[in-house]
């Protein structure tokens, strides 16, 4: 929880960073769509892990990295999350190979309704009236999408989930947003180097711009990682999941970008969801 003004516009700030940098990361993971979802995987987080780590040495952390590696439960904790957040990063690639990079973004919509609710139920966060009318209407929204697809899309609902679930693990453990990332990006380097030998490298030595991209995409992996959970152990949870809906909506302006057509009923469904998200703001700003 913030501790000052200055605190929560810090954590405001990094959460609008990183939810920005997500948000606009189709359309360079577009740029990939021929390579192995896997491999795209393997490649965001590999590369991410040598730039952390040299971060975390440089700003003193390293101490509080090897000590974390000591306590057993602080390590469970961060396997399962590493576990979920894994799975997330998949699906993510996956949704976008396939030009499903709207469905992706419907996930990431039901996001914040979850975290609303987990703010409520696990972390006993208060939630006024007004925000109760806002996530209803966000839950409205989705609903509306739904409706409109005859299903729910199964890749959303394995996107929501899971980043639901992480989140909720990286607020309560006790490490901190670097140290955390840094650990997550080492277990799971392990096999994912094993994954590029058994297929032989992979496409990444077939010519220099496939490399190169690959190599980038760690732009989109560690560093807004580290911006969203320093942002959720400054701000309410709720407040995160609220502000989460910027990371969507650009996903969705991605996707039109990218060519994907949405139906007259998911675009009057976008709109009722910024309406209940300018309800939250408008109710966190009168408040203050």
């Amino acid at each position: 929880m913030p501790t000052s003004g200055k605190d929560a516009r810090r954590g405001v700030l990094l959460a609008l960073w990183a939810f920005v940098i997500w948000g606009l990361s189709p359309l360079f993971f577009a740029l990939v769509n021929d390579v192995p979802p896997m491999e795209v995987v393997a490649h965001r987080i590999l590369w991410s892990l040598p730039v952390i780590a040299f971060y975390a040495a440089l700003t003193g952390r390293w101490q509080r990295f090897r000590q974390a590696g000591r306590e057993g439960r602080t390590m469970l904790a961060l396997i399962t999350a590493t576990a979920f957040i894994s799975v997330n990063w998949f699906g993510f690639i996956y949704a976008i190979q396939i030009g499903q990079t709207a469905q992706a973004s419907f996930g990431y919509y039901i996001y914040p309704i979850i975290a609303v609710l987990i703010g409520a139920l696990v972390f006993r966060e208060r939630i006024t009236g007004l925000q109760w009318i806002a996530a209803a209407l966000a839950a409205t929204g989705v609903l509306m999408i739904a409706v409109d697809r005859g299903e729910l899309p199964w890749i959303a609902l394995i996107v929501a989930v899971t980043f639901a679930v992480y989140g909720v693990i990286r607020k309560m453990v006790t490490v901190g947003p670097l140290v955390g990332v840094l650990w997550e990006l080492t277990l799971v380097s392990g096999p994912l180097f094993a994954y590029l030998w058994f297929v032989g490298g992979g496409v990444f030595f077939d010519d220099m711009r496939t490399a190169l991209l690959l190599i980038g995409c760690s732009l989109f992996t560690g560093i807004p990682l580290v911006m969203y959970v320093e942002a959720a152990k400054l701000l309410k949870f709720s407040t995160v999941g609220v502000l989460f809906y910027l990371n969507p909506t650009l996903q969705f302006v991605s996707a039109l970008i990218l060519g994907e057509t949405m139906s007259l009923p998911v675009l009057g469904a976008f709109g009722v969801i910024w309406a209940g998200v300018a309800l939250y703001c408008y109710d966190l700003m009168r408040r203050r």
